[in-house]
């Protein structure tokens, strides 16, 4: 999808994976990209992570909590990554779909440019089985990132949720730190995967869904606009170069995430024990919406 100030690449094939979202001012493209060249395995790690996929009905890999399905395994950063969808092509709109038998539901997502400098995502999920259906939805952008990045998050908020803090001191899973750090645990800018950490925060409920990623040497940046009504929290991840061992994908990379989603943890035990975990009647659906917009200046300025 292409416009005077945009260039977009999506792949239905790959896991419906929007691959890249390009300025042509400065062909900055706002999306990591994967440097890896083959991906032996078959788990979410060990695919390309470029660019933002959709997780659904899970990030992280757990249980089902109850019902018929109590018990089964839902799968690493859930069921849409794996394999091609549906598509068709409408007009200036691209339709696609997914479904997932193993949960009787499917996931839609419609994508076309709004204006020039924006790109709209309108999702839909229809539970088409017998008993209501739980689940976490996330959007998974993974957002290159220098020296000269910054995150501008909602004013509103003062605490966030620590999900997970690797080789971060002073952080502690699952539990709260107040908001802006001030410096504290190597988190503050400038970013670099120098500091070898990895941490995953979400916020509380907001009021306002707007999010921007911003280069300051570019003075561009990438504004994440979210339906608070279904999207009221966002997870924000801070890679910095963080690896277990010397072979993994993430081995001295550096990339963030701005992430929109329905609940505050990355799988349905931890949305229940923070009441957070979202749910569709059967017969039901349910519609949201995030849109992807460029700016040209601080978010702001005049």
């Amino acid at each position: 999808m292409e416009s005077d100030a945009l260039k977009v690449v999506i792949d239905p094939a790959g896991g419906g994976k929007i691959g890249s979202f390009v300025s042509r001012q400065t062909q900055r493209d706002f999306f990591y990209q994967d440097p890896r060249q083959t991906f032996p395995g078959d788990g979410y790690s060990d695919h390309d992570i470029s660019g933002f996929d959709e997780c659904f009905p899970t990030v992280w890999p757990c249980k089902y909590p109850d019902g018929q399905r109590r018990g089964m395994s839902l799968a690493d950063h859930g069921y849409l990554w794996q394999g091609p969808w549906e598509v068709q092509a409408a007009d200036d709109r691209l339709v696609m779909r997914k479904d997932v038998p193993e949960l009787q539901c499917r996931f839609e997502r419609t994508c076309f440019l709004d204006t020039t400098r924006s790109l709209k995502l309108d999702y839909l999920i229809e539970n088409n089985g017998e008993e209501s259906l739980k689940y976490v939805y996330s959007a998974h952008p993974m957002l290159a990132a220098d020296e000269h990045t910054q995150l501008i998050l909602p004013e509103e908020i003062n605490r966030m949720f620590v999900s997970v803090a690797l080789n971060v001191p002073g952080l502690v899973d699952k539990t709260w730190i107040d908001w802006p750090l001030d410096g504290k645990a190597g988190l503050d800018e400038p970013f670099s995967s120098q500091k070898c950490s990895v941490v995953k925060l979400c916020s509380d409920r907001l009021k306002e869904g707007r999010a921007v990623i911003y280069h300051r040497d570019l003075r561009e940046g990438l504004q994440f606009e979210f339906d608070t009504e279904n999207l009221p929290h966002l997870g924000v991840l801070i890679q910095q170069g963080y690896s277990p061992d010397e072979t993994t994908a993430s081995n001295r990379q550096l990339f963030l995430g701005l992430e929109p989603t329905t609940g505050m943890g990355d799988d349905l035990p931890s949305c229940e024990s923070t009441g957070t975990v979202r749910e569709i009647q059967p017969g039901q659906e349910v519609r949201f919406g995030i849109r992807l917009k460029l700016l040209s200046r601080m978010p702001g300025d005049r």
